[in-house]
């Protein structure tokens, strides 16, 4: 006879906690759980095993319903839709999903469904339904190896009665309630599939939670902690005469009539680096392989579309002439600026939008690739946290005389999925920033040259699409870490800062005979031809 907890465990706080996953069987289509009862220094969850298979996250099947493995593997990578008659067969078999050991349902509370993974994502999609990264605590940290007894969560269910949406911007109200609950916290992500990642400057604040302060949720979202890793990838080149590279965004008309072209701020101004003192409250293996990735000399970008910019001595970006790399053809020089960037701190300091305004009297076209849609007008973020298809694009310009019709380049294009928002806060300045967040099928390759690419709702095959956000910077996240030997893998998040009203109202403006370029049939042998309306070169970029 076990008898009662509180006879074991008098003065103990026992806290039975759900995350936003579920293990489910054929035969169970609703999420069981079993939890177990613990000393109050540690609270463990368990899912409830349902059969054969792993005993945690959505079990591997051995059905023929779809033949031999090979057929079955097959049919999965070609699989659209996912239902839960053929949700384990995409489990097993999907190559995006059959490599790891835990996959999970993220709970449909808030949205569509998505399949989560612990480890790098090698695809956006498996039998139509997203595929996000599971986020990894920093157990790394836990004090001997283990965290301590969790706080009472009143405050929490005090400041946030209605919960959290994760697939709305943050309430000005919600930021704050954040804020006071973590007042050493610098920022907070907010994951669509259930999670809110609280960050703080260095390892030792995240300790320092879990020794005193530890909570596991907030408004309806496991909450986890971490440091974050910022990196930009237009990286500034110093010299006497140039300075910056990095790719053209939209070409947009004011209301006033006048129009101009964006582009990143970072790639035109002195980006310092995390300094010596910084860094000793830092993670020190991470900045480590950082610092000397960057100590390698990069090539100068081999595309048409990377910029260059005449250096003045001054950190802002006003004033300076933007060319195009490749052709040696000026586009224009930067009059406005939404950004004041810090000549001291690292990224982002001082940045709110990562964003200026080329503007000049003969503008150059910008188009999107050939064979894929026009980008004709601006999405609301909510309809990209819903879950709806998104795709990055570098766009194309025109320099010379010649238009290649026909021709589709894989490589302009990058499937993406949108998985949260991320908001960064300074409290000397009584400053934020807020961000979009998205992976591609390259969880570890950089788009070196993709700041200023755009964000667009909708799918590659569509005829027009819609630009959320501009690409500005990459996050680094854990996908995994060993406990035991204290390594880490990471894995590379896309984010671009959410755009200012001012600019969202402006008309993008595209090549008239692009809307009719695309309506042709793309299936054709490519060709060079003149066109009595268009006697430029269409010049194209990869991502």
């Amino acid at each position: 006879v076990i008898p009662p907890l509180s006879h074991i465990f008098p003065q103990a706080f026992v806290l039975f906690w759900a995350p936003p996953i579920w293990s489910r069987s054929a035969a169970d289509s609703w999420p069981r759980f079993a939890t177990i009862a613990c000393p109050p220094q540690m609270t463990i969850l368990t899912l409830a095993s349902a059969g054969k298979g792993s005993q945690s996250g959505l079990l591997t099947t051995d059905s023929r319903e779809w033949g031999i493995p090979e057929s079955a593997k097959f049919r999965a990578a070609h699989t659209l839709e996912t239902t839960p008659e053929n949700e384990e067969l995409l489990r097993t078999y999907h190559p995006a999903l059959r490599f790891y050991d835990e996959v999970y349902v993220s709970h449909p509370q808030y949205g569509p469904e998505m399949w989560l993974v612990h480890g790098l994502c090698t695809d956006t999609k498996a039998g139509g339904r997203a595929v996000h990264p599971f986020p990894e605590d920093r157990k790394d940290l836990y004090p001997w190896g283990r965290v301590l007894t969790p706080r009472s969560p009143l405050k929490e269910e005090y400041l946030f009665k209605e919960g959290i949406n994760p697939r709305k911007l943050l309430s000005p109200d919600q930021l704050e309630g954040l804020r006071e609950l973590f007042p050493a916290a610098i920022g907070a992500r907010v994951l669509v599939a259930g999670f809110l990642v609280m960050l703080f400057r260095s390892p030792s604040d995240i300790q320092d939670i879990y020794e005193t302060d530890w909570i596991m949720e907030v408004g309806g979202l496991r909450t986890i902690y971490d440091v974050p890793r910022v990196k930009v990838r237009a990286d500034t080149i110093v010299s006497e005469s140039l300075n910056g590279s990095g790719c053209l965004g939209l070409r947009l008309r004011m209301p006033d009539g006048k129009e101009a072209i964006t582009t990143m701020t970072h790639g035109f101004v002195s980006s310092p680096r995390p300094s010596r003192v910084v860094s000793m409250f830092s993670d020190w293996t991470l900045w480590t392989k950082s610092a000397l990735r960057r100590s390698l000399r990069r090539p100068s970008l081999p595309y048409p579309c990377a910029l260059t910019v005449v250096q003045n001595s001054s950190n802002s970006p006003i004033g300076k002439e933007v060319w195009l790399a490749t052709e040696k053809k000026r586009i224009g020089s930067i009059s406005h600026t939404f950004d004041d960037p810090s000549p001291a701190l690292p990224y982002p300091a001082g940045y709110r939008h990562d964003l200026s305004l080329i503007t000049d009297d003969n503008l150059p076209a910008l188009v999107s690739p050939p064979g894929y849609p026009v980008v004709s007008e601006w999405a609301s973020y909510s309809t990209a946290l819903a879950g709806s298809d998104v795709y990055a694009v570098r766009m194309n310009t025109v320099a010379g005389r010649w238009l290649l019709q026909g021709t589709i380049d894989p490589n302009a294009i990058r499937n993406a999925t949108v998985i949260g928002t991320e908001y960064l806060w300074d409290r000397t300045a009584r400053s934020q920033t807020a961000s979009l967040l998205w992976t591609t099928a390259e969880p570890v390759t950089p788009a070196i040259g993709g700041s200023g690419s755009v964000l667009c709702l909708g799918m590659p095959t569509d005829q027009s699409s819609k630009a959320i956000v501009f690409q500005n910077f990459e996050v680094q996240c854990y996908s995994s870490i060993d406990l035991m030997t204290g390594k880490s893998k990471d894995m590379i998040v896309k984010a671009g800062f959410l755009l200012p009203e001012s600019l969202r109202s402006c008309t993008i403006v595209s090549s008239q005979d692009q809307h009719q370029h695309r309506q042709r049939d793309c299936n054709t042998f490519p060709r060079h031809s003149r066109e009595r309306g268009e006697s430029d070169r269409r010049v194209s970029s990869a991502v």
